[in-house]
């Protein structure tokens, strides 16, 4: 764990220090301007690559995958736009085969003159059904519907008897909408919704078996992709990086610049390839391995247990944490202490071992015990202890 540490230090020295000197302010500002564009580049040309192999929610979408599920037979289930885009205008080449040419049976049917006019037709009867149980619920609000039924009857009560008789107009309005809409004649009739048909049963269980294999690989070739635009740029930059950092270490003349654009940009390079790695492992073994947990505990009816699980990894963790901070902070008190300038702190008339303030005339701290005075290596005279030279005959002390 040290050890780790101690690498850490030596590429932050590579990142923030020319030669043995820390970098400016204005220094600092340029690199993190160029990580910037360099990181942005970076992630750019990663997704660009990654695109090749297209997520499986983009290969195999929403819609394409609910239509395998069931075989629809509403018209709103091929309305295009309330997907959020236009079958017909965008031919979606980001999609599977399957999904492709069930795009192509569904256009048959739908680019008919009579599927867009029942279509809209229906879209304005269920407009108007709507309004209309707005205004009933309105109505249904203000008035209490079995009392005015009476109430109406009575004289003097011409405000009910309007609403009473907007009732049942909009009751009416209801009934003609439905018997209208029921007269449109079913998406199932269209020509070539049969072959639609036929294509999802001939296609359902090759379709789903192909979605299940992508959806497992997906990630792997993703990878691949990913490692052709991110290790011919960490092969160069991390040969500059490696071969200045030897010459380094070495005492070697080198150029400092060349070490640290290239421990910046060779840093950069790296924290795709450990996100995808990370992605790539979780994909492989935790993301499986909880499946078939939970599989297993839901089959067992016991998966209250994953309650205790949950707990146990949180508390471990945060043990860790702990541990990890409390620890850092006793290394950080302990150099601290290692490094204390004792010689100040007699200058300053504090004890160079519990920094209180003390009368260096006596030989003793009264607050720690400590011995104060020490005899001088030459004329042996007292002195007090950590002071440099002897204030009697000046002579430098070990």
């Amino acid at each position: 764990m040290w050890k780790w540490l101690e690498k850490t230090k030596s590429v932050k020295d590579d990142l923030l220090q020319f030669k043995d000197e820390p970098l400016s302010g204005i220094s600092i500002v340029l690199l993190i301007i160029l990580d910037i564009f360099i990181f942005t580049n970076v992630i750019i040309g990663v997704e660009g690559e990654t695109a090749k192999v297209p997520r499986v929610s983009y290969h195999y979408p929403s819609d394409c995958v609910g239509h395998f599920k069931q075989v629809k037979t509403a018209y709103k289930d091929f309305d295009t736009y309330h997907y959020g885009y236009n079958r017909s205008a965008h031919l979606r080449p980001h999609l599977n085969s399957l999904c492709q040419k069930l795009d192509a049976k569904i256009d048959v049917f739908t680019q008919l003159e009579t599927f867009n006019a029942n279509l809209e037709q229906i879209k304005a009867i269920e407009a108007k059904h709507s309004a209309n149980k707005r205004r009933l619920d309105e109505i249904s609000k203000n008035y209490n519907t079995r009392l005015f039924e009476k109430i109406a009857h009575m004289q003097n009560n011409t405000e009910l008897v309007q609403v009473k008789s907007e009732y049942n107009s909009i009751v009416q309005d209801n009934h003609s909408l439905d018997e209208e809409r029921s007269k449109i004649s079913s998406v199932t009739s269209l020509q070539g919704y049969s072959a639609y048909v036929d294509f999802i049963k001939n296609n359902h269980t090759t379709f789903f078996e192909q979605k299940k294999h992508y959806t497992f690989w997906q990630p792997f070739m993703a990878y691949g992709h990913m490692l052709v635009f991110i290790l011919p740029l960490l092969l160069l930059f991390g040969f500059f990086y490696v071969r200045t950092k030897k010459k380094s270490l070495a005492g070697l003349g080198y150029n400092p610049v060349v070490k640290i654009i290239t421990a910046h940009i060779s840093l950069i390079l790296l924290l795709p390839l450990v996100w995808y790695s990370l992605g790539l492992i979780y994909h492989v073994l935790p993301k499986t391995l909880l499946k078939r947990v939970i599989e297993f505990l839901v089959e067992i009816g016991l998966v209250s247990l994953l309650n205790y699980v949950a707990i146990l990894l949180v508390v471990g963790v945060f043990g860790l944490l702990i541990y990890w901070v409390q620890k850092r902070n006793a290394a950080r008190r302990r150099m601290i202490v290692v490094k204390k300038d004792k010689s100040k702190l007699v200058s300053w008339s504090q004890c160079f071992e519990c920094e209180y303030k003390i009368d260096y005339t006596k030989p003793y701290c009264p607050h720690c015990g400590t011995s104060l005075h020490r005899s001088c290596e030459k004329c042996q005279k007292q002195i007090n202890q950590h002071e440099r030279y002897c204030s009697h005959c000046g002579q430098a002390q070990g």
